[in-house]
């Protein structure tokens, strides 16, 4: 098991917090799904893929649970929890971004696909308004996060994150 330095916890709370507020505020309402698309994949795949895939799943769970709770749709916080917390994770797993992008998809289409079959019936889950949204929230995040942390490695934030 990974020990967190007192910063790196600090760096970490912080980025959870950075990620919530996107996701939180960058908002466009799905009523058909009484849901939301939101930029907050960006800041889970940035996270995930500039600290590491542990991180991207913390930051990821946290900030979308908080994002959903503050956000008047508390029926899809542990699901997000979850969904967004192995799309983290997914999100920096291997070298290769284009299979990190693609679990990270299954992930977020499939676990929102299950959620919304639990949630409302198998026929608001396997209606397109449901998915391609998700599909869209994802890719429009996996460009964003890699954007962003080719930026943010160039800092070399990361490195003095890895070693403490």
């Amino acid at each position: 098991m990974q020990k967190y330095s007192t910063r790196s916890i600090a760096i970490l709370g912080l980025l959870s917090a950075a990620t919530y507020v996107v996701g939180r505020f960058v908002q466009i309402p799905i009523p058909a799904v009484n849901g939301y698309v939101t930029l907050l994949d960006a800041g889970i795949f940035t996270v995930a893929l500039t600290f590491g895939k542990k991180e991207g799943a913390i930051v990821g769970g946290l900030a979308a649970f908080l994002a959903d709770l503050t956000s008047g749709f508390p029926q899809w916080m542990f699901f997000s929890l979850l969904i967004h917390g192995f799309q983290g994770y997914f999100g920096a797993l291997t070298k290769k971004i284009w299979l990190n992008y693609l679990l990270s998809a299954l992930t977020m289409v499939g676990g929102y696909f299950l959620a919304t079959w639990v949630l409302y019936g198998f026929v608001a889950a396997i209606n397109p308004f449901t998915n391609i949204p998700n599909l869209i929230q994802t890719t429009l995040g996996y460009v964003l996060g890699t954007m962003f942390s080719k930026l943010l490695e160039r800092t070399g934030i990361a490195h003095g994150f890895k070693n403490n």
